[in-house]
């Protein structure tokens, strides 16, 4: 065995890291799109649940307590509009291009082909990574957008069961 072989790791060791990294990338953004979904289901409950129960929400003449409403609202349609552009966040790569995959696998070494896959595999991952940053920024936007709406609606209904 050379010097070189040993002090260099295995490209095999090289693939599979860079695969299961590329794998767990995924995985956050179906756990981001899962979150984003479930923020947006419990915020539409929470208005739902308040405007069923407050009278005076809905009611322009309780100054105060409508406009609590209104204002819990307003944090809904953010809640829905980060829900949206976390949604929205699409075309994540895990190989760039089979055909050129299929491609290499006829006209280059087994080492040569790993080396080609595993650049494929690092492209996709750095092209992944600003997606995914921008998804998890809209859904940690999400939790201050409804903790506002929650905040404002319980006030709302507070202000509205005392008038």
């Amino acid at each position: 065995m050379s010097k070189q072989s040993e002090a260099t790791p295995s490209i095999d060791l090289a693939f599979d890291w860079v695969k299961d990294v590329l794998d767990t990338q995924i995985s956050l953004v179906d756990s981001l799109d899962n979150k984003a979904m479930t923020l947006f289901g419990v915020a539409t409950a929470i208005l739902g649940i308040g405007a069923s129960l407050g009278q005076n929400i809905l009611n322009p003449k309780a100054i105060l307590p409508f406009a609590c409403g209104a204002i819990a609202f307003i944090a809904y349609i953010f809640v829905i509009g980060f829900t949206i552009s976390a949604l929205a966040v699409r075309g994540f790569d895990t190989l760039k291009n089979p055909i050129i995959m299929r491609e290499y696998y006829w006209d280059l070494s087994p080492v040569q082909f790993k080396i080609q896959l595993l650049a494929h595999l690092e492209d996709a991952y750095t092209s992944n990574k600003e997606k995914v940053d921008k998804k998890g920024l809209a859904v940690r936007n999400l939790v201050p957008a409804m903790a506002f709406e929650v905040v404002f609606l319980v006030l709302s209904l507070w202000l509205g069961f005392l008038a």
